[in-house]
Order: C-alpha cells, then structure tokens, then sequence
C-alpha cells in the first residue's frame, strides 16, 4: 500500500526535527506496517513508533487503489509520531521486568 516514508513524519512541525528511521515494516503486512526512529522532539533525543497503515485502511478501496495511507497516529489528516516513555525504551526498567515475567508465564502455559 501507499504510505507516507517515515523519513517524511514531521509533524508537529514545532516538535519534530532529525527524524532518523531504525526500522520501516512497510505497508503490505498488518502485523509488520510499523515504523521506528530515533527524533528530537523539542530538540531532545527520544525513540518513537507508528503504524504506517492503520487498520482501517487496509480495508479502504481508495486507499487499496493507491490513494496515501496516513496510518497512526495521526492529527488532521497528517501521520504524526508516538513518542515513548524513557521507561519504554529502557531494557533495564520496572516495565521490562514485569512483561518479561507475563512472557515467561505465557511461555509455560499459565
């Protein structure tokens, strides 16, 4: 599908500057059309996410057809970034210990 190159996801133009892609899914696989960089947002240095193509519009025969997918999040019609926590992006956090317990859970059948 067509979607906007993360390299192109400026927005808020006021926020967003240095946008450095660390991967791009694409836009043909549902579970694989994400995006992540590494941008300053408000000059500081952060890691962010989005889907290049929403849900929606896989389903859409415009967007099928070719017509641009925004994907999310977006704002008025623009594809904007979601910003993550420092505790996201920090292997080492509270956060990572508890998913890493709910994997291990899951892992074993509980």
């Amino acid at each position: 599908m067509n979607y906007v190159d993360p390299r192109h996801v400026n927005s808020p133009q006021d926020y967003v500057t240095d946008v450095r892609v660390v991967h791009d899914g694409g836009g043909d696989d549902p579970a694989k059309s994400f995006s992540v960089a590494r941008i300053k947002w408000e000059g500081a240095d952060c890691v962010a996410i989005r889907w290049n193509v929403a849900m929606r519009e896989f389903d859409d025969p415009a967007k099928q057809q070719g017509k641009q997918c925004v994907g999310v999040p977006s704002s008025r019609g623009y594809p904007v970034w979601f910003i993550l926590p420092d505790e996201i992006t920090d292997i080492t956090s509270e956060i990572w210990k508890k998913i890493a317990s709910i994997k291990e859970k899951n892992k074993n059948g509980h």
